[in-house]
């Protein structure tokens, strides 16, 4: 199964107001970088997650005159090497931004919790929904496939549960199924007329 989509149509994944934007410092350790040791956001706008084909892009845009300020491109849905999380917060991210032979990390995220959250679900539903299940649906394809059919001769045998058993009788000649006559009351009432004056 290969992937449906055009991969010459653009489709928009997430829009996010209130991105921000930070010169990133070396790393102090090798665990990763810390959003504590970034300075005062150097921009502030728009995110854009724009997915074509099994490409995916992060695009920063200025939230009024919606000019690209930056733009990371992702190849093949594999965010983990080009986003990449910092050790002390669920907000904030290090983008790799490609240009030819250069590329050049700074520091991204969001003030809101909600919206960090919607950008760390877009990355990884894209990856689940379009790379991973091509992935699979190619790995299938090369499996050699087993013949399950019968060979000439072979039979199946199925038993059900209750065809060919014979009918419990339940009680005093009553097949199973149908109900008894009620029981017969020890005192018996007898039928009142009209009363008479």
């Amino acid at each position: 199964m290969a992937d449906e989509r055009d991969p010459d149509v653009e489709y928009v994944l997430l829009n996010k107001r209130d991105a921000k934007v930070y010169k990133v410092p070396p790393a102090a350790s090798a665990s990763g970088h810390k959003a504590s040791d970034w300075q005062e956001a150097i921009w502030r706008g728009n995110l854009r997650i724009v997915a074509r084909g099994t490409e995916l892009s992060i695009r920063l845009l200025d939230s009024s005159s919606g000019n690209l300020f930056a733009q990371c491109v992702i190849p093949d849905g594999l965010y983990e090497h080009y986003v990449e999380r910092v050790v002390d917060s669920s907000r904030y991210w290090v983008l790799k931004i490609v240009n030819g032979p250069r590329h050049a990390f700074i520091g991204f995220g969001f003030s809101e919790r909600n919206d960090a959250f919607d950008f760390n679900a877009c990355l990884a539903d894209f990856k689940a929904t379009f790379i991973d299940k091509v992935h699979e649906a190619k790995a299938a394809e090369a499996m050699p496939t087993k013949d399950l059919s019968l060979k000439e001769g072979e039979t199946i045998k199925v038993s059900l549960p209750g065809k060919g058993a014979r009918r419990r009788e339940v009680k005093a000649g009553y097949p199973a199924g149908l109900l008894a006559p009620p029981p017969a009351t020890s005192t018996s009432v007898q039928a009142r007329g009209p009363q008479e004056e």
